[in-house]
C-alpha cells in the first residue's frame, strides 16, 4: 500500500510539461566541457558508501581524459525518492529529494546535474497509474529546479531489479525486502521508457544503464537484487562514461 509524503512538488510541472517544454530536442552525445563539476544525484546505488559509480568515474576521467580536469560530486543518499512515497513496511518515511535539493544547491557550484532514481521510487510494489504519474512529476519537478538554476542534467534510467536473485513471500506486503515479482519488468520498465521518452530542454542527455544491467544480471549482482556488485558498478560507470562526448 502506498503512503504519500508531504506534497512538495511542484504541481504545475506536468502542466509545463505538455507546453513550453515540448521542442526541438538534440539527442546527440552530451558534451563535458573542461574544469565543471558533476553533482551526481541518487539513492542507495549512487551513494554505494563512495565506492560507486561516480567514484569510478571520477577515476576513468582522471586516468582517460586527465586534461579535462572534470570533478564529479557524490550526492546519492540511501532510499532516498523523487516520487515521495514510503511503503508500509519501510522503517519510516524514505528521504524525499526535494525537502534538501535547495540546501545541496545552494551550498555546492556544480555545472552539471546526474541523475539516478527510480529503484525506490515503485516502494517495489504493483504498477499504477498514479506511481506512474508521481515518478514522472518527480523528475520533471528536478529538470524544473536544474532550470531556474541553469544547470543541464543527464538523466539515466533506473537500474533493474536483479529477476535472478527475487523471490517474493506470499502473504507478506511488498517493500524493498519483498518485491512484487515483476515490479521489474512491470514498473521499473516503465520508469525507464519516462526517462527516454523525456521532453525537457535542460534534460541534455538519457543514458540506458538498465539494458546492460539486465544482459549481465548474473555477473553484476550477487544476493541483493536492489545493489550492483562492484562489477555492476564498473559496467555503470563505462555506459556512461560511453554516451559522453569530449
Amino acid at each position: 500500500m502506498m503512503m504519500k509524503r508531504r506534497q512538495f512538488i511542484n504541481r504545475t510541472a506536468l502542466a509545463i510539461a505538455g507546453t513550453s517544454l515540448m521542442g526541438c530536442f538534440d539527442h546527440s552525445k552530451f558534451q563535458l566541457k573542461k574544469n565543471q563539476v558533476v553533482g551526481c544525484f541518487g539513492d542507495s546505488i549512487t551513494f554505494a558508501r563512495g565506492n560507486g559509480y561516480v567514484e569510478m568515474l571520477q577515476e576513468k576521467f582522471n586516468k582517460e581524459k586527465p586534461e579535462l580536469n572534470i570533478t564529479f560530486i557524490n550526492f546519492g543518499k540511501s532510499s532516498e525518492t523523487v516520487s515521495g512515497l514510503t511503503e508500509e513496511d519501510h522503517p519510516g518515511p524514505r528521504p524525499y529529494l526535494f525537502e534538501r535539493l535547495d540546501d545541496v544547491l545552494d551550498k555546492n557550484k556544480i555545472d552539471v546535474a546526474l541523475f539516478c532514481y527510480g529503484i525506490n521510487d515503485g516502494i517495489y510494489g504493483k504498477p499504477s497509474e498514479e506511481l506512474f504519474r508521481s515518478f514522472k512529476i518527480g523528475v520533471y519537478s528536478f529538470l524544473e529546479k536544474m532550470r531556474q538554476r541553469n544547470i543541464p542534467a543527464i538523466l539515466l534510467t533506473p537500474p533493474p531489479l536483479a529477476e535472478v536473485v527475487v523471490r517474493a513471500n506470499e502473504g507478506m506486503s511488498y517493500s524493498y525486502k519483498n518485491p512484487y515479482p515483476k515490479y521489474d519488468i512491470e514498473v521499473l520498465q516503465e520508469f525507464t521508457n519516462i526517462i527516454l521518452d523525456m521532453h525537457h530542454p535542460f534534460a541534455n542527455a538519457e543514458i540506458n544503464i538498465r539494458q546492460p544491467l539486465f544482459k549481465s544480471q548474473k555477473e553484476c549482482y550477487g544476493k541483493d537484487p536492489i545493489h550492483p556488485n562492484k562489477n555492476g558498478h564498473r559496467l555503470i560507470a563505462d555506459t556512461i562514461f560511453g554516451n559522453l562526448s569530449f
